[in-house]
């Protein structure tokens, strides 16, 4: 049985970061001197950043549907169940949990964005992983 369950949008506030930090390389790329000679690695640069900003955008979109926190630090993630390894990193603007497959050797990374998630659902969120057994006193 699941002990809290939300629905994860798409951040908008990370999808405009991602924007402005490509976009800021792309500028830096097109005004930079580039010297006689140099035009093939400097369009190999501007194509690598187009492509990652386009790949980012892709990956922050996937990144919604349902997340449920279930008992004995696992969590349900796209109809699969994953156990959190490690303590999440948190700060004030996101999560970064670190999800590995309970019956696999699959790991992966969800950043769960401020914005992404009600301001009910976000309070709750932290407070559990604040209690133990990931906050102060918990066991790990």
């Amino acid at each position: 049985m699941a002990q809290w369950r939300c629905d994860v949008r798409i951040s908008w506030r990370t999808q405009l970061f991602s924007l402005l930090t490509h976009g800021s390389l792309i500028l830096l790329i097109l005004i930079s001197p580039w010297p006689e000679g140099y035009s093939p690695i400097w369009l190999t640069l501007l194509t690598l950043v187009i492509f990652e900003c386009i790949r980012s955008q892709k990956r922050i979109g996937s990144r919604q549907g349902e997340l449920r926190w279930l008992m004995d630090r696992r969590v349900e993630w796209r109809g699969q169940e994953w156990w959190l390894p490690k303590k999440p990193w948190m700060s004030g603007f996101g999560i970064l949990l670190t999800l590995q497959q309970v019956n696999g050797k699959k790991r992966q990374r969800l950043w769960l964005a401020s914005d992404s998630l009600s301001q009910a659902d976000w309070r709750h969120l932290r407070q559990l992983l604040l209690s133990p057994p990931f906050g102060e006193g918990g066991g790990e």
